[in-house]
């Protein structure tokens, strides 16, 4: 499992990849992280594509939110 602690707007965002195919977003609550949003993504390569495809999701996300 691998994952990346990004701050994005003022957001503290944990992104999670069991290093397959499934991501899983969190963010802090109450001290511990809660999953918000789950994804999946076939044909990772690296752990850099894995990084692109979050940094991807959360860019559609902040999209969403303007």
């Amino acid at each position: 499992m691998k994952h990346w602690e990004i701050e994005i707007e003022g957001q503290h965002i944990r992104a999670e990849w069991n290093e397959s195919a499934t991501f899983t977003m969190q963010q802090p609550v109450g001290g511990q992280w809660v999953d918000y949003h789950c994804f999946t993504v076939y044909g990772i390569e690296s752990e850099q594509e894995a990084f692109d495809c979050v940094m991807e999701t959360l860019q559609e996300q902040l999209n969403e939110e303007a």
